[in-house]
């Protein structure tokens, strides 16, 4: 019999929270693939999850349903711009970008070596990126619809945080006084408490879709030689 590719033991916990906290989901047993969505109060309304469990590891991918146009090259030099500027000092997870179709995601991965993640672990992984979706979607959708500049969505985002959160800085990024957890802690708290419904919301939705969402390609090789090979 052939060994599966990922820890029982990260998955259920991983399950166990899902259930626990009334989310809808699609769980792929020979993959180890978790698949759902969560609807957002922002410009980017849905983004669909999918979480990869391996061995000693797992990764969170929150996508955007909303991509950015490949063959633009405005569009695309601006989106990368601003994904460098926004990614830069965060502390969980980071915003991604394919070059090769436009999709836009926000990633973050958990290690698990010799241990079971907790189920504030879980929920951090999971709220972190709804949380920066939430503050940054509507750069996206600026750069994508508007033609707005990396450096103009970015300062309209931030903006937006810390007049949200009388905070001077971004909710998962580092910060000069070392609050950053604790502002992070309270985003995400926030988020999970005025969306408690909206997976039950959408429990309709995910059923329709969740199948649907294809598994991330994730690159391996990291001195591949050839760009865009996965």
């Amino acid at each position: 019999m052939e060994k599966k590719g990922y820890s029982d033991d990260i998955a259920n916990a991983i399950s166990s929270f899902l259930k626990e906290d009334d989310w809808n989901f699609n769980f792929d047993d020979e993959k180890g693939v978790f698949k759902f969505s969560l609807s957002l109060k922002s410009k980017i309304k849905r983004i669909n999850y999918v979480i990869s469990v391996k061995k000693e590891e797992y990764s969170v991918y929150a996508v955007s349903p909303i991509e950015a146009d490949e063959n633009d090259k405005k569009i695309m030099a601006n989106m990368s711009e601003f994904i460098c500027r926004i990614n830069y000092g965060l502390r969980m997870g980071n915003f991604e970008l394919d070059h090769r179709d436009g999709e836009i995601r926000y990633k973050v991965n958990i290690c698990c070596s010799d241990m079971i993640p907790t189920k504030r672990i879980i929920s951090r992984s999971i709220y972190c990126p709804a949380t920066m979706f939430e503050h940054y979607g509507s750069g996206i959708i600026n750069i994508i619809f508007s033609d707005a500049t990396a450096k103009n969505a970015v300062e309209k985002c931030e903006k937006s945080v810390k007049d949200a959160s009388h905070h001077g800085t971004s909710p998962v990024a580092s910060s000069e006084n070392g609050n950053s957890t604790d502002v992070a802690d309270t985003m995400m708290a926030r988020l999970a408490a005025r969306l408690g419904s909206s997976s039950a919301e959408s429990s309709q939705d995910s059923e329709q879709t969740g199948s649907n969402l294809s598994e991330p390609i994730i690159h391996t090789d990291l001195f591949r030689k050839k760009g865009g090979v996965s």
